[in-house]
């Protein structure tokens, strides 16, 4: 009888993975398109790091060496890491206001010499995503308690006040998207302002998104019917 060994690909999505490929791929290569001159030297724009395609080329090199790293990472490491690495987001959140750099526009980005950058209100949405599915998968999480439902905003909350301080409404609005997340573990909606907030969000009529939400929608049938009596 012949036992069959556990590999890296098992498990694997390999449609996704080759979407993100794809997608990678045409992202770099119209980086490329768009600011290649005339007689540039194809070779050494992409490895000296002082090109924007050659800098994306290197993230998609480390992001799938961190995706192998996750695929060989046993589950409950980040289950046991999540709320120090919530911790870690927000403190580099904090550090944006003595240290930030103002890049195109905007001041909420952290430069490490020339050829890279960090925006934490950007990075911290994965350790908010951690911390969150950590506190509403735990035994003890009773989500129709409002102690419960307070501590899961306020994960949520914490970092979106810090990004708008930034001045960085629009990835705010990322983490306001974790709501549909808490309506549907049970969060009410109460009113019209929540069920307007679905449908702003979430891109679909009121019905649709209350039903995904777990609320239900008391009769309005879409977002026009939420302005009217």
């Amino acid at each position: 009888m012949s036992k069959s060994n556990p590999t890296i690909s098992k498990g694997v999505d390999w449609s996704l993975v080759w979407i993100w490929f794809a997608l990678s791929a045409i992202g770099i290569m119209s980086i490329f398109a768009a600011s290649y001159h005339n007689g540039d030297n194809i070779i050494q724009g992409f490895i000296s790091l002082k090109t924007e395609y050659s800098r994306q080329l290197l993230f998609f090199v480390l992001s799938g060496i961190l995706g192998t790293f996750i695929l060989l990472t046993d589950s409950k490491f980040f289950t046991a890491t999540a709320n120090l690495t919530y911790a870690f987001g927000l403190f580099l959140l904090l550090l944006v206001f003595p240290f930030h750099s103002r890049v195109k526009g905007t001041e909420s980005i952290i430069r490490f010499g020339s050829a890279f950058q960090l925006q934490p209100a950007d990075l911290c949405v994965l350790f908010v995503n951690l911390a969150l599915a950590k506190y509403l998968s735990r035994v003890e999480t009773n989500f129709t308690r409002p102690r419960s439902q307070l501590i899961a905003t306020v994960i949520a909350l914490v970092p979106a006040m810090l990004s708008i301080m930034q001045k960085e409404t629009g990835l705010a609005l990322v983490y306001f998207s974790f709501f549909l997340v808490m309506f549907r573990e049970g969060l009410p909606a109460f009113g019209a302002g929540h069920r307007l907030f679905l449908c702003r969000i979430g891109g679909r009529d009121a019905t649709d998104g209350a039903q995904y939400a777990g609320a239900r929608p008391d009769g309005y049938r879409d977002c026009g019917d939420l302005y009217s009596p």
